[in-house]
């Protein structure tokens, strides 16, 4: 089970996990910036994709665009979707 994720907690990283967001495990109300990273691991039940793309649809009911997705360098595991709130 993914832990509980706080909009204070998220803003002091300002990266949300998709898999947290797609399990209503986090709260964004709070959150104080524009722009938000969707970050989805391993851990997902599902491709990557799939999963980062259920958590762009999620955001997007509450004001968030995607801007882009990229695959860090450094993990190639992780898959990042970078949101800017409208």
């Amino acid at each position: 089970m993914h832990p509980f994720q706080a909009a204070q907690q998220i803003a002091q990283t300002r990266e949300v996990d998709a898999a947290a967001l797609i399990h209503g495990r986090c709260d964004l109300r709070g959150y104080p910036y524009r722009h938000l990273a969707v970050v989805a691991g391993s851990d997902l039940p599902m491709p990557r994709t799939t999963g980062i793309l259920i958590a762009v649809e999620i955001l997007s009911q509450w004001g968030w665009e995607l801007v882009s997705v990229t695959k860090p360098f450094e993990s190639v595991d992780k898959l990042v979707a970078f949101l800017r709130r409208t």
